[in-house]
């Protein structure tokens, strides 16, 4: 009676250890950041952070409407022939914080190049709006009350779960670049440029 026992327990254990394994490869590829936090696994190692994609690869953004933070009103089709710099933001968020003056400095560095759009998610317009004044943010902001349109219109690409998060879209309105996490300026610069036409 005893054998079989032995024998069934090392074949569950057996496959307890290979759905241990599976799971552990899946959480290091679908495991979720932190709110502004850096993206790690249950082991703390992190995976990559920035992504760049071929043309060929890139996924196309739906267009959208949307009211910003200044009660303006915008249009997607504005964003089109230029590279477009799009940010998803929380004034709660402690990384937003440290990348705000990064991202403020490219928005004046690069004006006439590029165009940035930020899509504040998860917050009070009147706290988005004091962030915006804070860090003297130079561009438009989508309202939170929007943003759960406008993400949808990235297919995927974004969410208001991974902030901060930032996208480089090419001239075609197609993601060609994302970071998840904090970005610095000289990542940010070299996307932008890598995806600027030739």
């Amino acid at each position: 009676m005893a054998g079989p026992v032995v024998i069934r327990g090392r074949r569950l254990l057996g496959t307890l250890t290979i759905l241990a394994t599976v799971v552990g490869v899946l959480a290091v590829l679908l495991w979720p950041e932190e709110p502004g936090g850096p993206r790690a696994t249950p082991s703390g190692r992190e995976v990559d952070l920035v992504q760049q994609y071929a043309p060929s690869e890139r996924t196309q953004v739906s267009d959208f409407t949307a009211r910003l933070l200044d009660g303006s009103t915008m249009d997607s089709a504005t964003l089109r022939d230029q590279v477009t710099v799009i940010n998803v933001w929380g004034s709660w968020c402690g990384p937003c914080r440290e990348e705000a003056p990064v991202l403020s400095d490219l928005a004046e560095e690069l004006k006439g190049r590029v165009r940035f759009l930020g899509i504040n998610v998860r917050d009070s317009p009147d706290a988005a709006r004091a962030f915006e004044r804070s860090f003297d943010i130079p561009y438009p902001s989508v309202h939170p009350d929007e943003s759960a349109g406008v993400l949808l219109a990235f297919n995927g690409m974004l969410t208001s779960a991974a902030v901060p998060t930032t996208v480089v879209l090419d001239p075609s309105f197609s993601v060609a670049a994302r970071v998840l996490g904090p970005v610095d300026a000289t990542t940010l610069r070299g996307l932008v440029e890598d995806t600027e036409p030739r």
